[in-house]
């Protein structure tokens, strides 16, 4: 009895072992369409803020990237934002504004543009703030998908408790996701839209349209337009609190 029992034992181990690792892996895969694998890169962010009854309100941001913890925001459209600026440098997030005297600490759950969050905007990847978990297969719009539970690790910058993630079953691309707050709240709803080639990475897909929908009012949406990538070194000079009181 004792030797079955050490047998499915190690067998019951091993499984485990075996979907942690497959959970890693395909949240990296899918990360790779939202940054460039620990290559430092920027692009332009087109946020349009959609709601029943209203006209589109529309923002224009140009962001770097050094790495998933490590980035700066800008605005440049409206005119009335240009000098504002979000910074995100390991565990903290700063904002700063021409009408502020000093850089601003805040967190990456407050909205920065309708239903985009600080979070959305200044991390591309979820491998460092959550721990995937594999929860089967389902479809999702009629594309097969691997549904993946992700749960924040304790002390990063992630920007909800608790989110689920459904990805292409053959290639591990994002689909849909769900974010819920402390209390399990479903707070909204991510569609990820369009992806597109792109000529320095040799061709690679990667996300160019992200729709954002309020869990409690499907009219009030937020999508997010990717363009104009660009792969290269950016000065470490440009991540810090000092470099926000220059673009202010």
């Amino acid at each position: 009895m004792l030797k079955i029992t050490s047998a499915l034992l190690c067998a019951v181990l091993s499984v485990s072992v075996f979907a942690a690792s497959d959970a890693d892996d395909i949240l990296a895969k899918a990360d790779g369409y939202r940054n460039f694998k620990g290559k430092p890169f920027s692009f332009d962010l087109q946020l349009i803020n959609k709601e029943e009854g209203e006209a589109d309100k529309s923002f224009s941001l140009r962001a770097e990237v050094q790495n998933s913890h490590r980035s700066l925001v800008t605005y440049a459209e409206p005119a009335a934002d240009r000098g504002k600026a979000l910074l995100m440098d390991g565990n903290n997030l700063w904002f700063s504004s021409p009408g502020t005297s000093r850089p601003l600490r805040i967190t990456p759950q407050q909205r920065l543009i309708g239903e985009a969050s600080n979070g959305d905007v200044a991390s591309t990847d979820f491998t460092g703030d959550y721990t995937p978990g594999l929860q089967g297969n389902e479809t999702v719009d009629g594309v097969p998908c691997r549904k993946l539970e992700l749960v924040a690790k304790p002390d990063t910058l992630a920007a909800y408790a608790r989110l689920t993630l459904w990805v292409k079953e053959s290639n591990s691309q994002p689909v849909k996701a769900e974010f819920f707050g402390p209390s399990g709240k479903l707070l909204k709803t991510a569609y990820y839209r369009r992806y597109a080639s792109v000529a320095q990475a040799g061709g690679a897909q990667q996300l160019v349209e992200l729709e954002i929908v309020n869990a409690i009012n499907a009219g009030k949406r937020t999508v997010m337009k990717y363009a104009n990538f660009s792969l290269g070194e950016i000065p470490d000079s440009h991540f810090s609190t000092a470099y926000l009181a220059r673009l202010r």
